[in-house]
């Protein structure tokens, strides 16, 4: 039964495009560089959040609130495993 639901939501594509743009809370995206969701596919939704569109700035001062994590080697299987996952959800909740 599982495995059949699994199944039939995999033949579906989803775009979560219009409901990222609605997101008004601080984010922060992590992603695997070795998934089935495509780094291009990232961007534009970091881009939706704000981010990636323009330069920080030597203080900062633009440095957008979202932010975008894409952890090496990895997939939606074993990102959990990163050594870089932990530094990178501290360094946002610190910020």
């Amino acid at each position: 039964m599982l495995i059949g639901k699994i199944s039939d939501a995999l033949k579906v594509d989803y775009d979560w495009t219009a409901d990222i743009a609605r997101i008004t809370a601080r984010t922060l995206l992590v992603y695997a560089d070795a998934d089935s969701v495509r780094p291009d596919h990232v961007v534009e939704l970091f881009a939706l959040l704000g981010g990636g569109l323009h330069d920080a700035g030597w203080d900062n001062s633009a440095q957008p609130s979202n932010q975008l994590a894409v952890l090496p080697g990895r997939t939606h299987y074993d990102v959990y495993l990163s050594p870089a996952l932990a530094p990178a959800v501290v360094g946002f909740l610190d910020g």
